[in-house]
């Protein structure tokens, strides 16, 4: 019987080990993404007779997007709500079309009408509304999570945990930046496997840049996010016909900066994202829904930091300013404002509305177009480094560190006259402890003597034409200084020489450390508790036998400094009646 739950355990792990074998990367574990398609029956007539409203629908699988397509029926306003098995209905959300997201005409086609994905979370029953009747109506599911089957789930439980240990041993606690703003690449949203795009990708020019909004929730997690884009990448492929993600950058609401359209981060690859100017542009959207709507919100400041710093890159690549306007030539479409071959001024960096007939990005994200710009202007000064040295990593008190370093271009210039904070971490906070200026060499030096142990970094500010560097942090650590001194150097059994002392920078726990001599060998005898006040401690101690005994203070690391003793101290202890007890020490 112990034999046959052995084998039966052993066969266990094989089977784990052959199901957990594909997540055991140093690259985040993706699950691959499947898309599902759903005929709905004829719907009936809404309550106020305009429009129709379908049953609830049970999804073929459970699903994290939807959208809806359709042949024929120009433009419907459109409303769905999802719920789980078992699971209450969420509120009724207004799905906007996506007649102003499209490839430029001569591109490629896209399929019919339809709205843009919205992302649910998760869910297996969908409902619809619909303000008229449309012909040839299917509804698009994607489900890029690995949870469309019971089996799935299981699977990608297990997978999604040996991908997390995976990536702990080999250092990578977070996805892999590509390029300068730092730009998840599309291997690791799992564009390779799950998304490739239909044919090679077509490349213009890149003179202005579009904001745009996903239309889709905000309330996904930094753990979805990811999920997410690979949703709407294989929504634009495989419901809409596109030959990929529409997008060329994608921003979540943490701020982390995605890959869209294959071709290459540095290069001018044509887009489906605003219609008329593809070939002219590069467009960037927001992850999340960021109009006035009972959905709606506005974007987080760490979205809106990296919308600049990925748009102020892009177009600095491509030798364009942020600021000003530029002159674009419409490709015409049905989106556009503009028929074909009119030149129209836009603002270099503008909103998806100013050049196609479209609310997007929403009136709260429009609304911060102008920081935006301001903050991508920055993004074009000439990026700085700092290299920074400390004198030691350990001090005795009161001694000082030096924290000296330079000031440079990326290619090695130095950057002269220029101001340099030296900040130490208190809590969550970094404050200014030092200042300096750099000299002509760039270099610069300040002296600090720290009272315990800081962690410090030193910030430029960065300038009108220079961008602001940080260096890495250090940890300098402080022991303190204990001078410890005997009342007597000679005592007489049962007498009580008095230890006094002073401890630096202030710490109130010591431990007195008492030894006698016996042989060669120091014993212990006791440890007294010492509570210094005002960073000074005295203390009586008995003495019980002839001998030498020997002391010393210490104290015992903390948060603030590193452990630190005295140098030890003897007494010599004499049999009661002898001459010479109790002499005073020099």
């Amino acid at each position: 019987m112990k034999r046959l739950v052995l084998l039966a355990g052993a066969s266990l792990v094989a089977v784990l080990a052959v199901l957990a074998a594909p997540a055991l990367s140093t690259r985040p574990w993706v699950p691959e993404a499947v898309d599902f398609e759903l005929a709905p029956p004829q719907a009936s007539a809404a309550a106020s007779g305009r429009g129709v409203v379908s049953p609830p629908l049970k999804a073929p699988k459970r699903f994290n997007l939807v959208g809806l397509r359709w042949s024929r029926g120009g433009e419907v306003a459109v409303a769905i709500r999802t719920r789980r098995d078992g699971g209450r209905w969420t509120p009724w959300t207004a799905v906007p079309t996506r007649g102003d997201h499209a490839p430029d005409a001569g591109a490629e086609r896209s399929r019919g009408q339809g709205t843009e994905p919205v992302w649910v979370g998760h869910a297996d029953w969908v409902q619809y509304r619909l303000s008229r009747p449309v012909r040839g109506l299917r509804l698009h599911f994607v489900n890029s999570t690995g949870t469309a089957t019971p089996a799935q789930r299981v699977t990608t439980a297990l997978r999604r945990a040996a991908s997390r240990a995976a990536v702990v041993v080999g250092g990578l606690f977070s996805a892999r930046a590509q390029g300068d703003p730092g730009i998840v690449p599309r291997a690791d949203w799992g564009a390779d496997e799950s998304c490739k795009p239909r044919r090679k990708p077509s490349y213009g020019r890149v003179k202005a840049a579009f904001v745009h909004h996903t239309v889709s929730t905000n309330g996904y997690s930094r753990e979805e996010a990811p999920s997410v884009v690979l949703a709407i990448c294989r929504y634009h492929r495989n419901s809409n016909g596109w030959d990929d993600i529409g997008y060329n950058f994608l921003v979540d609401r943490y701020g982390t900066i995605y890959e869209g359209r294959a071709g290459g981060i540095d290069k001018a690859v044509v887009g489906a994202q605003a219609q008329g100017f593809n070939a002219e542009s590069t467009g960037v959207a927001a992850i999340g829904r960021h109009d006035v709507h009972r959905d709606g919100a506005p974007p987080t400041s760490a979205m809106v930091d990296a919308l600049a710093r990925v748009i102020g890159w892009k177009l600095s690549l491509h030798g364009q300013p942020t600021d000003g306007t530029v002159v674009l030539t419409s490709a015409g479409g049905s989106a556009n404002r503009w028929k074909k071959g009119t030149k129209v001024r836009l603002p270099r960096v503008s909103g998806h509305r100013d050049g196609n007939h479209t609310t997007c990005p929403g009136d709260y994200l429009y609304d911060q177009l102008d920081a935006i710009r301001a903050k991508a202007a920055g993004a074009n000064a000439a990026r700085t480094k700092l290299q920074v040295h400390v004198s030691a990593r350990v001090l005795r008190f009161p001694e000082e560190v030096v924290i000296s370093g330079r000031l440079a271009l990326m290619k090695g210039q130095p950057v002269a006259n220029q101001p340099v904070e030296i900040q130490a971490l208190k809590g969550k906070t970094w404050k200014r402890v030092a200042g300096a200026t750099t000299d002509g060499d760039g270099s610069f030096e300040a002296r600090i003597a720290p009272g315990g142990n800081n962690t410090f970094r030193v910030r430029y500010p960065g300038g009108p034409e220079l961008r602001a560097a940080t260096s890495k942090r250090t940890t300098v650590r402080v022991r303190p200084r204990i001078t410890a001194r005997r009342s007597v150097s000679r005592a007489l059994v049962g007498q009580t020489p008095i230890v006094s002392g002073r401890i630096e920078p202030r710490r109130k726990a010591l431990e007195l450390v008492v030894q006698r001599r016996i042989g060669s060998r120091n014993v212990l005898v006791a440890r007294e508790r010492l509570t210094a006040r005002g960073g000074r401690f005295r203390k009586g101690v008995r003495v019980t036998a002839p001998g030498l005994w020997r002391f010393y203070v210490r104290f015992r690391a903390d948060e603030k400094n590193l452990g630190a003793t005295s140098e030890p101290f003897y007494i010599r202890v004499l049999p009661p009646g002898t001459e010479g007890g109790g002499t005073e020490a020099g």
